[in-house]
């Protein structure tokens, strides 16, 4: 059950970033360093999110 269950983690996570890819390839805006954040620890990860959204609402 549990290699079930990670098989299917890891299909999710890699459909996840072909779909992010595909973005990140048609958005000229796209910043290239952000293709870099899943090499971050989780807590700067979350920073980096918890910055982008602020900006968002100002």
């Amino acid at each position: 059950m549990t290699l079930f269950i990670q098989r299917a983690n890891r299909r999710d996570n890699l459909a996840l970033h072909a779909k992010l890819d595909e973005l990140l390839r048609v958005n000229n805006a796209a910043r290239s360093e952000l293709t870099q954040l899943d090499e971050q620890e989780p807590e700067m990860i979350v920073r980096h999110r918890n910055e982008e959204v602020r900006r968002t609402r100002a």
